[in-house]
């Protein structure tokens, strides 16, 4: 008769041996989750909204969605087809192989088209091949009165072999706005839009206008200390 007692040393054999297919099982799960209510909550179409993703270990969308309809009234003065401007939280920390697996649903059915990223998600981002070269826009005068320090980057081609420096994104260490509304922890953080997304130039509008208004927001604060 086999031996149905429990025990801490059972127990611990058990995990041993099949830990490893628990771990993947509920990565599985989270994932099929995610995929789920992605594709069937119901929202504006992803070329008539822009969908800024808040890609950390913690997060909070809501204190940057009261701010949302002002960015959409501003953003539609240039484009009246968009009709929403909408920020989500995106879990990603050092459970790595899970975090990729969320983060690349996402990107892959396209309705990204920015992201708000701690350093560990920047780097999937980055190596993802997910992102936009922000040289041109930057040149432009692009984000040019909030006075963020460009995050440059050296990536290789795997086909040829180029290597290629090129801005992925902008640092966020000087946007403490982002913490004191407990929205974000801006610290080592960064800012990056999406190359499939399906409103490039209304989201890096949108983050222009967050982005000032932030900045102004910690120049304030500074002044009145």
């Amino acid at each position: 008769m086999p031996d149905t007692k429990f025990s801490w040393r059972g127990l611990r054999e058990h995990l041993r041996k099949y830990l490893f297919i628990y771990l993947v099982g509920i990565a599985l799960g989270l994932v099929g989750a995610e995929l789920l209510w992605t594709m069937t909550r119901p929202r504006i179409p992803n070329e008539a909204s822009v969908n800024i993703y808040l890609a950390s270990d913690y997060s909070d969308a809501e204190p940057l969605n009261a701010l949302a309809p002002d960015l959409l009234s501003r953003v539609q003065a240039d484009d009246d087809a968009i009709q929403q401007v909408y920020f989500e939280s995106l879990m990603y920390n050092d459970q790595v192989y899970t975090s990729n697996m969320l983060l690349l649903t996402r990107l892959s059915v396209g309705e990204c088209d920015a992201f708000l990223a701690a350093p560990l998600a920047m780097d999937a981002l980055v190596d993802s091949g997910a992102l936009i070269p922000l040289d041109d826009a930057l040149a432009q005068g692009w984000m040019s009165a909030c006075d963020l320090e460009p995050y440059v980057v050296t990536t290789e081609d795997e086909d040829t072999g180029l290597s290629t420096t090129w801005t992925a994104g902008l640092r966020l260490d000087s946007v403490d706005a982002l913490a004191q509304m407990g929205a974000f922890d801006n610290r080592g953080a960064f800012l990056c839009v999406v190359a499939n997304g399906g409103n490039v130039e209304a989201s890096m509008k949108a983050l222009e206008y967050l982005m000032s208004d932030l900045t102004e927001a910690n120049h304030a604060a500074t002044k009145a200390a």
